[in-house]
């Protein structure tokens, strides 16, 4: 989706996926060494950002979506935490040169990319990981396709365990799992949805 779709979408009035983090987020981020130079992949108005910031990260919020951003920084200060916030499409991303400093975190959260560029951007941040980085990862599966909580409707988008298994071949031992769990992150994704969920190690 276009930057100008995520505006529009970030304008309507309130947090699109609520204001509090992504639950599978919350429950792995003791994953995370202290201190964490963490990359939110995706991160919208920065809930999931906030929520790490807050644990005392070091966190960068990735998004092509200024207006989300701009949300992101607000609940930054309400909270009282140090955000820093990158407003660049993943596609430019993409051969944008070096990290200031390697990551040792990964997060993407319901972050639904076409086939090709879910791999090239896999292959850049595996590069840009130091040793022991951690990537976590909730997405929907295609089995969310029968639902009605959120996602995509362009398949190729929708995320099976080989994806991840093959996205992330190169440089990680993961932990994939299939769950069907209810979400209630604001009025963006609400009800039983189908994901795949993937802790990852950097060799």
């Amino acid at each position: 989706m276009s930057e100008a779709h995520w505006d529009e979408r970030y304008r309507a009035e309130g947090a699109r996926y609520g204001t509090e983090p992504n639950t599978f987020l919350r429950d792995n981020a003791h994953f995370l060494r202290p201190n964490s130079r963490v990359l939110c992949v995706g991160d919208g108005e920065g809930r999931n950002g906030v929520h790490l910031a807050g644990l005392g990260h070091r966190v960068v919020s990735l998004d092509q979506s200024s207006v989300g951003l701009a949300k992101a920084r607000e609940l930054a200060a309400s909270r009282g935490v140090e955000l820093e916030t990158w407003h660049v499409g993943l596609e430019h991303y993409v051969g944008f040169g070096e990290a200031p400093e390697p990551w040792d975190g990964i997060v993407f959260i319901f972050v639904h990319l076409a086939p090709e560029l879910r791999a090239a951007v896999a292959r850049e941040l595996t590069r840009q990981c130091a040793p022991g980085a951690v990537l976590l990862w909730e997405s929907f599966s295609p089995a969310q396709r029968q639902l009605s909580s959120g996602g995509p409707h362009d398949i190729s988008r929708l995320t099976t365990r080989a994806d991840l298994a093959e996205t992330w071949a190169d440089g990680w031992r993961l932990d994939v799992r299939i769950v069907e769990r209810v979400l209630k992150e604001g009025y963006g994704h609400d009800g039983l949805a189908a994901v795949v969920q993937a802790i990852g190690l950097r060799n």
